[in-house]
């Protein structure tokens, strides 16, 4: 089996290729790819990275292939790592070529081809961890920074970075003299700490929105559920596998003694997020949230014996081998065999965004301005019809960087179509039209709204986009907000 190793990769890549051409767009991709089309150093949601990493693998074409392209990428970057991690810690090669395997052929790799802003963030937490393990095996402070560095990078990512640098330190202090372990972790820290405060100077000029849609606006209300330490062990025996559990299982004292005896910095910078964002699933958790972390538990299986590891590569490609099937399957029903379905209409977006477009277009031409009244519909639809479809009115359960995108001051009097909403936007126009759209035996709700009365969206909507979204706490120190200084100038703001 690992004689083959360049053939079975060659085909998981073509596989992979194959499924990242001809999977429709999802919401998250169709909305990164018009962050990805405003290249800018701050965006709503979450930081800039994968913002800017969309921007350029885009730069081919429009097509939501192009931008896949970066998440198969890392697929390939990790595949790799752990091949020559194995290597170098001195192993069996084919050892290495079947950890790299157990890898490649996991549902973890195989079914991960869309856009997430994830990508970044594995990207970067695999070479930081990378870095960090190859410094401390050849005691090169140099590594440790660039180390560093790539940390930094990943907090330009997304925010859970920060478990990273948790890891890495907890690492240090178990395997270094305290004294040694201070210094590296300052250059550790040091590394990435220029990034940080760009992120936190570039934060101050927008509104803060990354700390406040990640920090404050998604956490009110959260609640203790221990049923989420069940969905947690849930999630960590269907990444890891049944079988690859009891070969670790097995063999667990092999792979006791081997972590002990080569210093293999990898199972700790696996165990320590892991075991934070245990305790986090007592309030909430998601598959996603494990994927950057879940690449160091492979440099881990090099300790368990040869046929066993080659029984986990058989038995995890026949589990990600019916994953597949369901999801071929899943591409080739015609989608009216589903109008029964409670989501049909969210399907029909998805499938047919560009046939829904084609028909808006024939009904009502270009003689308006096209939105949606969520940011799914809107990103699907911009994707589909090369359109800017703008977000108009709540439709979405936090704010999104469609506020900074939209100026509604530049609307006043204007005519908009509203696509699939049926609400009642008459204090908003001077005239409102309810319409239908009949497409594959589903009726889209059109509104057509003439005469748009900026004043009035401004003192009802946005007012209260403002208190929900926007009430930045006081020790955030606010040099410019993009939101408040537009609709809100200082000077009409109260005291």
């Amino acid at each position: 089996m690992e004689k083959h190793y360049s053939k079975i990769f060659l085909i998981i890549i073509l596989v992979k290729l194959f499924f990242a051409w001809i999977f429709p767009v999802t919401t998250d991709e169709a909305y990164w790819l018009i962050l990805g089309n405003h290249p800018d150093v701050n965006y709503y949601d979450h930081p800039p990275m994968s913002g800017w990493a969309i921007y350029l693998f885009s730069l081919p074409g429009g097509h939501v292939f192009f931008a896949r392209l970066y998440t198969i990428l890392y697929g390939i970057l990790v595949a790799l790592g752990i091949y020559v991690a194995g290597k170098k810690l001195g192993h069996d090669p084919d050892k290495a070529k079947l950890a790299s395997l157990i890898f490649l052929v996991s549902p973890l790799h195989v079914l991960f081809v869309l856009i997430a802003t994830d990508t970044s963030l594995c990207v970067f937490v695999f070479l930081a961890g990378i870095s960090f393990y190859f410094g401390n095996a050849r005691n090169k402070r140099s590594l440790i920074f660039l180390s560093g560095m790539f940390l930094g990078l990943a907090v330009l990512s997304k925010y859970f970075s920060g478990l990273m640098l948790i890891a890495m330190m907890v690492s240090l202090f178990v395997c270094r003299r305290w004294k040694q372990a201070i210094l590296d972790s300052i250059i550790l820290v040091s590394g990435a700490i220029p990034f940080v405060l760009l992120h936190l100077y570039w934060s101050s000029l927008n509104c803060w929105t990354n700390f406040m849609f990640n920090v404050i606006n998604r956490n009110q209300n959260i609640e203790t559920e221990y049923t989420g330490l069940v969905v947690f062990f849930a999630l960590q025996v269907y990444l890891c596998t049944p079988w690859l559990l009891y070969y670790m299982f097995q063999d667990y004292r092999q792979i006791r003694e081997g972590i002990k005896k080569d210093g293999n910095l990898f199972f700790l910078l696996f165990l320590v997020p892991l075991l934070l964002l245990g305790f986090v699933s007592l309030h909430h958790t998601g598959l996603h949230w494990y994927f950057s972390f879940y690449p160091f538990l492979f440099p881990c299986l090099f300790y368990i014996r040869t046929e066993s590891l080659r029984k986990v590569v058989k038995y995890s490609a026949l589990f990600t081998g019916v994953h597949l099937v369901i999801v071929a399957v899943a591409l080739v029903i015609p989608t009216e065999t589903l109008k029964g379905f409670k989501h049909y209409k969210t399907l029909l977006i998805y499938r047919h965004g560009d046939e829904i477009y084609q028909a808006i277009q024939k009904k009502y031409g270009d003689h308006y301005i096209p939105a949606g009244n969520s940011y799914s519909t809107a990103s699907v639809m911009t994707y589909y019809s090369g359109r800017e479809f703008m977000v108009f009115a709540g439709g979405s359960k936090y704010g999104r960087h469609f506020d900074k995108l939209n100026d509604f001051r530049e609307l006043d009097g204007k005519d908009i179509l509203i696509f699939a909403s049926g609400e009642d936007y008459h204090e908003y126009f001077d005239q409102v039209e309810q319409d239908t759209l009949t497409i594959r035996h589903h009726d889209f709700p059109i509104t057509i709204g003439k005469g748009f009365r900026y004043q009035r969206y401004r003192d009802v909507f946005l007012a209260w986009v403002r208190e929900k979204f926007y009430d930045i706490p006081d020790f955030l120190p606010v040099n410019r907000c993009f939101f408040l200084d537009r609709y809100f100038p200082a000077d009409e703001q109260e005291p």
